[in-house]
């Protein structure tokens, strides 16, 4: 099983999750991003993705197919038996094409990862160094003080503050020199 779009990761809950657990994490999450509650321009598209997952983790029928990966566009691995060159033992059910497992792994469609949901770059060529994105997200970026031509912002840390103070920081930035980026659906979500 996969979690092909990142619907169990955003919710936050394993693929074993009861429907009422599943219900419950909707519920509040629905409540942070409604368009009511959260003017953030984040807020409009999170709401989206939780609408989406939930659609399909409530059903039943579309979670099976969800779980099989059938709402997936991975090519499943071709298996062959073949037997071990160096014992002349047969090898149960090797992969036949390795590069599949490697791209997967590789590729926008792992989700496993220890970093933050967003990826924060700092382009080096539009940076200023005003310093309005270390302002409102300290711990997020620091710019290079020290340095006595061209100082530049960078990243510290993607996780050490929420999206809509990173969002803020990015959207002050006059150059537009901050991207963002969402690790799960590879989108550009700022500028």
């Amino acid at each position: 099983m996969s979690d092909s779009k990142g619907y169990y990761t955003v919710f936050g809950v394993s693929e074993k999750a009861s429907y009422k657990e599943i219900r419950h994490v909707y519920r509040r999450l629905a409540r942070k991003y409604h368009p009511d509650r959260n003017s953030s321009a984040f807020a409009e598209e999170m709401i989206k993705k939780i609408n989406a997952a939930f659609e399909v983790l409530s059903d039943e029928t579309k979670r099976i197919q969800y779980d099989r990966s059938e709402f997936d566009s991975v090519p499943e691995p071709e298996y062959v038996y073949e037997p071990d060159p160096v014992t002349a033992t047969p090898e149960p059910w090797k992969i036949a094409n390795e590069n599949v497992v490697a791209d997967f792994f590789n590729g926008p469609y792992f989700l496993d990862t220890p970093k933050g949901r967003f990826h924060i770059v700092v382009e080096p060529s539009l940076c200023m160094a005003f310093g309005s994105c270390e302002t409102l997200a300290p711990k997020v970026f620091v710019v290079e003080k020290n340095k006595r031509f061209n100082p530049k912002a960078r990243v510290e840390c993607e996780t050490c503050a929420d999206y809509e103070k990173i969002y803020a920081a990015a959207a002050t930035c006059p150059t537009k020199a901050i991207k963002i980026i969402d690790r799960y659906t590879g989108e550009q979500l700022y500028p």
